[in-house]
């Protein structure tokens, strides 16, 4: 079973899909991708660890990108967890230099990297993020980043057998079935 779980921030869905990936498998693996700079990331990422704590989880970084998801057997086994979408998509996008990569290889490469991770494990579920819909204008650099998130989810929505939404800590079903 392949499950997206979106929300806003702060909205429970890492909590729902760490739920959702301890009833799929005993063997799990958690993607972080959030890069680990500054004061606030780190204290998020402290608070992902500590939710997460005996829960069984083999956590690789994956801030760089899935390939070090990828180097697992060819084998399919356990479920992966990838925490976050919107990480996955900056880290990608804008260099710690401040350049910009360009969008659409960005795109096309990051679909490729989440929609290979079935090939890998028996259950994949990931987290993205609900963007775009608040109607307020960003920078250019930031529109993009909105844009290339939303359709990373919306590709990866498409492929998987399961789109849940968390809002205030509850589910909604918007696709498929939840175990």
């Amino acid at each position: 079973m392949n499950v997206l779980v979106t929300g806003g921030a702060g909205s429970g869905k890492s909590a729902y899909a760490e739920a959702i990936a301890c009833r799929l498998s005993p063997q799990r693996t958690y993607l972080a991708t959030m890069a680990s700079q500054g004061h606030e990331a780190q204290a998020r990422i402290a608070r992902h660890r500590a939710q997460r704590a005996g829960q069984g989880f083999e956590t690789i970084e994956c801030a760089a990108g899935l390939a070090a998801a990828s180097r697992r057997s060819a084998q399919q086994s356990g479920v992966a967890l990838l925490d976050d979408l919107g990480n996955l998509v900056a880290n990608a996008l804008f260099a710690p230099d401040g350049t910009q990569s360009d969008a659409d290889e960005v795109l096309a490469r990051l679909s490729h990297e989440v929609l290979s991770l079935p090939r890998h494990y028996e259950h994949v579920v990931v987290v993205g993020n609900e963007v775009g819909s608040d109607g307020c204008t960003y920078d250019e650099a930031t529109q993009t980043w909105i844009r290339l998130s939303g359709s990373l989810a919306c590709h990866i929505a498409a492929a998987f057998d399961t789109v849940v939404e968390v809002a205030a800590g509850m589910p909604t079903v918007i696709k498929g079935v939840v175990v």
